[in-house]
């Protein structure tokens, strides 16, 4: 996570010295899963050794007659609001971040498991909702493929998928996980899996292939069942509970 003394280096000189400084403040907030408050900025404010504002709350609540207030509140929580939001992104030249749909796949399937496979599976949509069609496929192909990683080392079986010391590649990844004595696996993901490597090493490595949306309809529904399917196996919610007792014993 960037520090607030690098966020505040990246704020235009002519915003520095106005309470617009206020609404830089809250952006860094909600970009972090932090709760915007007054208090919270005020804290900014001392850990930037930066004069405070004469009253943050009051510039928090205010608002323009026949605009849209610049921070909307509920519950005592501030949002910012979408077109200031926009506006500070592209101040501080940051890629505005799209907002996922359940388009090709639903995204709840990722519910309780990892960060960095949620982020995998948002790209893979993403590029879907976008037209993204080749960045979908290989971002689909690199999906499964760490899917498959996480269920062998939820079983302590990683050993298993291992050449040198390094994970051996799809190919092989693939026949070791349908074969694995760690788990059954079902007829879909033995007929339908292969399927994902095909897509995505075709996106990945043939020149004159383009991908259109339609080449997703043959197998976008048991992409669906093939990743629910894993997903079902590695068990994530027992899976982070064993590494919490861990921790704690």
């Amino acid at each position: 996570m960037e520090n607030i003394e690098t966020f505040y280096c990246r704020i235009p000189q002519e915003d520095k010295g106005t309470g617009t400084i206020i609404l830089y403040l809250s952006y860094y907030c909600e970009n972090n899963g932090f709760a915007i408050t007054p208090n919270l900025i005020k804290q900014y404010y001392e850990e930037l050794s930066l004069k405070p504002y004469s009253n943050i709350a009051a510039y928090m609540n205010s608002k323009t007659k026949g605009k849209q207030p610049a921070l909307l509140k509920q519950k005592g929580i501030y949002k910012l609001s979408r077109n200031i939001k926009e506006e500070i992104a592209s101040k501080l030249n940051e890629v505005i971040q799209l907002p996922v749909t359940n388009n090709l796949i639903p995204m709840s399937i990722f519910d309780n498991t990892r960060q960095y496979i949620v982020s995998i599976a948002e790209q893979m949509c993403k590029c879907y909702d976008y037209g993204l069609y080749d960045a979908c496929l290989v971002m689909m192909r690199k999906l499964v493929e760490t899917l498959i990683i996480e269920c062998f080392e939820r079983y302590g079986a990683a050993d298993d998928i291992k050449k040198d010391g390094h994970y051996v590649f799809l190919s092989e990844l693939i026949p070791a996980f349908i074969e694995s004595k760690h788990w059954t696996v079902g007829r879909n993901i033995t007929n339908n899996i292969p399927k994902v490597k095909k897509w995505g090493d075709t996106s990945a490595h043939t020149r004159r292939y383009i991908a259109r949306k339609s080449d997703f309809s043959e197998f976008k529904s048991e992409l669906r069942i093939i990743l629910e399917d894993i997903i079902l196996l590695i068990d994530y919610p027992n899976w982070n509970l064993e590494k919490k007792v861990k921790k704690i014993s």
